[in-house]
Formats: C-alpha cells, sequence, structure tokens
C-alpha cells in the first residue's frame, strides 16, 4: 500500500529552477518544429530567466525514461534544418500518464527527472488531450516542493482546439489536401469520357470534418467542379449520396469526393474501422479506408471504374507545401508559450485571437490548459451545406487567409533537403525505468 503524500503545507518549497524542457506529443503536423524553434530562440533571448535547454526524445515517454538532450547551443545549421523539417524532430509520442492515483510511480519518476535536470520550465507541444497530461505533471511536482512552470503549445492538423480561431498545423493540412484533390480532380476530368468516374480523397479528423472543407477550395479554381465533401459532423445517408453521384453523373459525366475518416451511419458506427489497439485502460479506435469504402460502393452501384487515395500521414508530413500563415502562426506559438512564462503565467495555453478578417491579423492570447483539455470543437452548421454533402462560402472564407503564402524550402539532389535529425542523448544519472503503455 502506497504511503499517503504529505500534505503541501508540510513540504518545503524551493526556489523555482531555471532549466528548461520542451517535449513534442501526438501526431506531427508539417510546422511543428517551427515551435521548437519559436521556444529556443526565445528562451535563449532571456538568459537572466533561463538557463540550460532541454528536450525530452519521445515527448512524456522521453521524460519518464530519462531520454534527454541538450537543445541550448544548437548549432545554425541544425537550426535551419530543424525550420524545414517535417515530423516532430524531437520524436513525439503517444503516450498518456495514468491516472495519478492508479500509477503514482509515473508521476514520481516524473518529478525525479525534473529534479535531477533542474527543470524549472516545461513547454509540452501537443493537441488538447495533451495539456492534461501537462497540468497533472506541474501540479504533481509543485505540490511535492518542487515548483515548475508548465505551459501548452498548441499544435494539431484536426483543428479541434477549443477557444482558439484555428491550431497551428491546420492550414498546411488544408493546402496540402486541397492542392492534391485539384490536382486528382483535373486528372479525373482528363479521363472520365473512358475510364474513372469516380474518385474519393480520405482526409483525417477522426470525430471532426474540419480537414474534409479543405475539398471546398476546388471552388475557387473551378467553381463548377462536381463536388462532394462528407463531413464526420453529418451521418452518412448512402441513398442521398449515390444519388448526387448520380445527379453529378448526369450533369457532368464525372465526381469527385473528399471525406472524413471519421464518418459515420446515423446510428452513430463509424463506415469503416481500420485497427482497434488495445491497452490496460483504453481502446484506441485506427480509422482509414472509408474513402476506399465509398468508391467500391459508386462502383459496385453505377458499374464504372473509381479510385480512392488516402493521404494519411502525407497530409500532415508536407513540408514542401506549408502555408506560410500556418509556418508563422507555429512558430509564434512557440515564442508566445516563452512569452507567457515571462509574464509569471502557469498553467494556461497560448490560442489564436484574431483582430481582423480583411486581411487576417491575428495575435496569441491565453487561456486556461483545463478550458481546452480534451474538448473537441466541431465543424459549424454554417460551413455545411443543408443536404451535408458540400461546404459553404462561410467555410471557404474562414479556410482561404489560413493557406495564404508560400515558404520555399531547399532542395538537394532535386529532392527536399530533409533527414531525420540526431540529437545527443545526455549521459543517464537516475536508474532505468520502461514506460509501459
Amino acid at each position: 500500500m502506497n504511503k499517503q503524500s504529505p500534505s503541501q503545507n508540510d513540504i518545503p518549497v524551493k526556489t523555482q529552477s531555471r532549466n528548461v524542457l520542451y517535449a513534442q506529443a501526438g501526431g506531427p503536423t508539417a510546422v511543428l518544429n517551427a515551435s521548437a524553434i519559436g521556444v529556443i530562440e526565445m528562451t535563449k533571448r532571456h538568459p537572466e530567466k533561463f538557463d540550460k535547454i532541454y528536450a525530452a526524445i519521445n515527448g512524456i515517454k522521453g521524460v519518464l525514461e530519462e531520454t534527454l538532450t541538450d537543445v541550448t547551443g544548437l548549432s545554425e545549421c541544425i537550426m535551419d534544418c530543424l525550420r524545414d523539417q517535417p515530423g516532430a524532430a524531437f520524436q513525439a509520442c503517444r503516450f498518456d500518464l495514468d491516472p495519478v492515483e492508479d500509477n503514482p510511480t509515473q508521476y514520481q519518476r516524473v518529478l525525479d527527472v525534473f529534479v535531477t535536470y533542474d527543470i524549472g520550465y516545461f513547454f509540452y507541444n501537443g493537441g488538447n488531450g495533451s495539456m492534461v497530461t501537462a497540468q497533472k505533471v506541474a501540479d504533481y511536482c509543485s505540490e511535492r516542493g518542487h515548483p515548475v512552470t508548465c505551459i501548452g503549445i498548441p499544435k494539431t492538423i484536426d483543428n479541434d482546439l477549443a477557444h482558439s480561431h484555428c491550431s497551428p498545423g491546420y492550414g498546411s493540412a488544408v493546402k496540402y489536401l486541397a492542392t492534391s484533390l485539384l490536382e486528382s480532380t483535373i486528372d479525373l476530368y482528363s479521363m472520365h469520357n473512358t475510364s474513372t468516374k469516380f474518385f474519393a480523397l480520405e482526409a483525417m479528423g477522426r470525430n471532426v470534418g474540419w480537414l474534409a472543407l479543405a475539398g471546398g477550395l476546388l471552388k475557387l479554381q473551378c467553381p463548377d467542379v462536381p463536388l462532394i465533401v462528407l463531413t464526420a459532423e453529418r451521418p452518412f445517408d448512402k441513398a442521398k449520396f449515390l444519388a448526387k453521384v448520380a445527379h453529378f453523373y448526369d450533369t457532368k459525366g464525372y465526381c469527385t469526393c473528399i471525406v472524413s475518416e471519421g464518418l459515420k451511419d446515423a446510428d452513430g458506427n463509424y463506415i469503416k474501422i481500420e485497427n482497434i489497439e488495445h491497452t490496460h485502460l483504453k481502446d484506441y479506435v485506427q480509422l482509414g479506408g472509408v474513402a476506399h469504402t465509398l468508391s467500391k460502393m459508386v462502383a459496385d452501384h453505377f458499374t464504372c471504374k473509381t479510385h480512392s487515395a488516402v493521404p494519411d500521414y502525407m497530409q500532415r508530413a508536407a513540408s514542401h507545401l506549408v502555408s506560410e500563415t500556418d509556418w508563422q502562426m507555429a512558430y509564434r506559438a512557440g515564442k508566445a508559450a516563452v512569452q507567457a512564462a515571462l509574464d509569471g503565467k502557469h498553467g494556461v495555453l497560448p490560442v489564436i485571437e484574431v483582430i481582423a478578417h480583411e486581411p487576417l491579423v491575428w495575435r496569441y492570447k491565453t487561456v486556461d490548459l483545463m478550458e481546452v483539455a480534451d474538448l473537441e470543437p466541431t465543424v459549424p452548421d454554417e460551413f455545411i451545406t443543408e443536404d451535408g454533402m458540400d461546404v459553404t462560402q462561410a467555410a471557404i472564407d474562414y479556410l482561404l487567409p489560413l493557406i495564404k503564402g508560400e515558404k520555399s524550402i531547399r532542395y538537394v539532389n532535386g529532392l527536399p533537403d530533409i533527414h531525420p535529425l540526431k540529437f545527443e542523448l545526455m549521459p543517464k544519472q537516475l536508474t532505468e525505468f520502461i514506460a509501459v503503455k
């Protein structure tokens, strides 16, 4: 039986440490590492407040297993690489801490690492679920006499971050999806008379359809495009879907479609599940394959040739097609997090507040971490047409500023000059700890 933890009043609180720990969590974005640059640059500008800057390899799992690297003196060459690097340069993880009452050993281990490396500032770069982890860690450490300022840094292509105009990472994913669907639709148009008549592109998003909205941007180039947009917010109606495909076949001769991976039927069942991962706490549903399901449905019903595509990781890793606006949002998110710490704030997350719409003018403000934790804002009704199979002008107006600008990257041998970055790990000072999912 675990001994009861001493009360906060019984533990002497030490002076806050000056070292910084940065970690990345969850699925990456094409601009995730811009936030890392923002944190590193901003902390180095304030030596009066911060000392060493560490990064955890593999997020909170890396904290538990003490796989840390010192990024205080990163070379300009590595910093330049980070600007174009897709994925999570410091290797993010899908790993949730257990409830403290179920596994206090995990939390004590985090505290041991923080004490050993004299961590006083923890910047956790992740989605809304990661904010719960960040707050729990900070509370546990502070309650045991080691004060830690914890600031979240927003990131997700799903755009499901509450209280923010958008999420850093979303605009670039939209730019990639809209571009890919536009190019594929032009290809489809060129072949539909004698070959493929239907094409479906699958967008990530699980329970929200923000990414599927990207298809609506095709109308900027092709106003009369025969397009179907299926978001996770509206139940799928097979009969109405096939009727709309038939309408486009009759009037245009072909049809292009973008669909949320989390599309459900009227009973709330996913149209397609790829896999279910079982852990001791809960099951994780891996979605995927709904575009192929729709494609086959159309092929069988109309006896025609169809195609589908699942961009999967590509929509979140396309560093060659980053929105400059989105990159700036991610970069400034890292800086805003450090500024929040400089301002004496704790347990907060920078979110985007729009000041003006034409042109888009925005800034960061902070909200409490727990205000956004585990919330999942859905696409508003005014962004989806009444039949649930297209987007409105309001959606296009929302998306357009987020994809503006092209960020140039370096090429070598005809390919983007990117490769996995290797960081030297700190020698371990604690006993070995294996984090079990």
